[in-house]
């Protein structure tokens, strides 16, 4: 059981991972580029989002094939 949840918790962590680098790096982007660290930041927020749950769908697909 113990290896079931440690499979799980691998593969659910492209939304965490997504949210860590997305916030930031869009708040920076958002500094540079388009003058305001909201807008930057609520863009980088989105990105990870889409991102992770997009990394964590491929994932479990590969994880039900297995």
């Amino acid at each position: 059981m113990a290896d079931s949840d440690d499979a799980t918790d691998k593969r659910s962590n492209g939304i965490a991972l997504g949210l860590a680098l997305g916030l930031p790096l869009g708040a920076v982007f958002g500094l540079l580029i388009l003058d305001s660290i909201a807008i930057g930041a609520s863009l980088g927020l989105l990105a990870g989002i889409v991102i992770g749950v997009i990394v964590d769908a491929r994932g479990r697909a590969r994880g039900s094939d297995d």
